[in-house]
Order: structure tokens, then C-alpha cells, then sequence
């Protein structure tokens, strides 16, 4: 494995840091949920598409946590800082896009934080973001790259499917109980793209999957990407967000960013 050179080691250590347990940068950790939740979350550049949105989250009073892809450029900027000034939390979701695994393969994890990720949590910092989450792209993740990625972010966020005829329900890894989550760096989250169109994320079986959070206490994290009605690329339609709003409101379930967790 390849070490870092020792500045940078100093500036990871020192500047970049956004450590578990918190550091002079990262906002300070809160404590643990008093009760179940949902952790909503959106990945890659879709700005002009969230911030349309932003109006029926306003509605219902839901923050979720968008994790911006690319270089963080002023558009990025624009966009992120507008999600916050509404109570959303921003992520970061890498500068290419990569396999985070394929490229720790070919050349180490520590190589994969330094050319994908830090350059994005400078940026940021030179705004007055500090980001303490972290999606993988295309959920690509290993014990190595989430050993190196959790020593900078609070949490990080991969995905799982489940099996044909399966339930959301039935599959524990998308629940932690809210008394678990500071110990659960790596967090595994439920796609809801094209629901409820798809019989994975029917409503019958999200609205399964809500109960079962309010039922047992526990968290549960979904993910999504564009907010539309159609077109190309993976996206949700603003009338199924606001079912699961709806649903959410109705078991008094809340709404967690990830900024907002231990």
C-alpha cells in the first residue's frame, strides 16, 4: 500500500480530518435519535431538479442529505449552498464518479480519498461547507476503503438490492436501531428510483418497510437521484416522494440528514 507523502499527511490529519468522534472542523456530533427515523438522500448533480423541489419538502418539512458529484464548481456551490440555507445537509459523492473498489485495487484506498475526495472537501471548506458523509458511487465498497473513508466522514453510504420476492422488510441491513447508529460507520441504503413503478419499491412495500422502522425504532436509509416525472436517468417522481412524505407524516415517523447523527 502506497503512504501518503508527509504534507499530505499533515493536511489529512490536520485540516481535512472530519474523524467519527468529531474534529476542530466537522460539526459537532449530536446525540442519538430518540426515536426511528428516515435518512433520505440524493446523489450525483441534479441542481436544477432539487431546487425545484425544494418547495414540497418545505411542504412537509423533510431534510434529506444531497451528495454532489463533480468538481465542486460554482454551480455546485450555488446549489449546495441553497440546500442548506432550506436545513438540507450536502455529502460528498466523489469527482469522477469511480468504483471506489476498481480503484483502490489498481492503486490503494489512501490514493482513492486523496485524488477523488479531498479535492471536493477543500472546496467545500473554502465555502464554509464541511461535509461528514461520503456516497459511494455505483455502492462500491469494501471493509478497506470504508477503513480509510470513516477515519474523514462521520458516515458513508452504499446501497444493497434485495431479492426477487423478497421484502424491504424482510432485510436488515437497510434498519439500525437508534440506539446502534454511532457504532454503524458504513450505512446501507434501499435505491427508491421509479417507485413505485418497480415491485421492489412498491408503496405497498415501502410503506411496509416505514412501519417497520416506527414498529421496531430503528432507521432506515433511502436513496434516490433525479426528481422527475420522466426522462432519462435514474430518478423519482415528485408525486411518489410525496407518498413516502405523506406515509412518513402519518406514523410519525421523522426525518434525519446525516449531519444530524452521532
Amino acid at each position: 500500500m502506497r503512504a501518503f507523502p508527509a504534507g499530505l499527511v499533515f493536511v489529512v490529519l490536520t485540516t481535512l480530518t472530519i474523524s467519527r468522534a468529531g474534529s476542530p472542523l466537522s460539526p459537532p456530533a449530536h446525540p442519538l435519535p430518540d426515536k426511528g427515523g428516515i435518512i433520505l438522500t440524493f446523489d450525483d448533480r441534479n441542481f436544477s431538479e432539487w431546487l425545484a423541489a425544494l418547495p414540497l419538502f418545505d411542504q412537509y418539512g423533510v431534510k434529506a442529505t444531497f451528495f454532489i458529484s463533480g468538481h465542486i464548481d460554482q454551480p455546485a456551490l450555488d446549489a449546495a449552498l441553497e440546500l442548506k440555507k432550506h436545513g438540507h445537509a450536502i455529502g460528498c459523492h466523489s469527482i469522477h464518479h469511480l468504483s471506489a473498489v476498481k480503484y483502490s485495487s489498481q492503486h490503494s484506498a489512501e490514493d482513492y480519498l486523496q485524488k477523488e475526495i479531498l479535492p471536493q472537501l477543500t472546496a467545500f471548506k473554502a465555502a464554509g461547507i464541511v461535509p461528514t458523509s461520503f456516497a459511494y458511487p455505483m455502492s462500491s465498497n469494501n471493509t478497506a476503503t470504508d477503513a480509510v473513508l470513516l477515519k474523514i466522514f462521520r458516515h458513508v453510504r452504499t446501497g444493497a438490492g434485495i431479492t426477487p420476492g423478497k421484502r424491504i422488510s424482510g432485510k436488515n441491513a437497510f434498519f439500525i436501531a437508534t440506539d446502534q447508529i454511532a457504532a454503524h460507520g458504513c450505512l446501507y441504503g434501499k435505491g427508491i428510483d421509479y417507485a413505485p413503478d418497480k415491485e421492489d419499491r412498491s408503496y405497498e412495500q415501502i410503506d411496509e418497510a416505514l412501519a417497520r422502522a416506527t414498529r421496531k425504532n430503528e432507521i432506515i436509509v433511502l436513496y434516490a437521484h433525479r426528481i422527475a416525472t420522466a426522462g432519462k436517468g435514474h430518478h423519482i417522481s415528485p408525486a411518489a416522494l410525496e407518498h413516502i412524505f405523506n406515509t412518513a407524516k402519518k406514523l410519525q415517523l421523522p426525518f434525519y440528514t446525516l449531519d444530524q447523527l452521532p
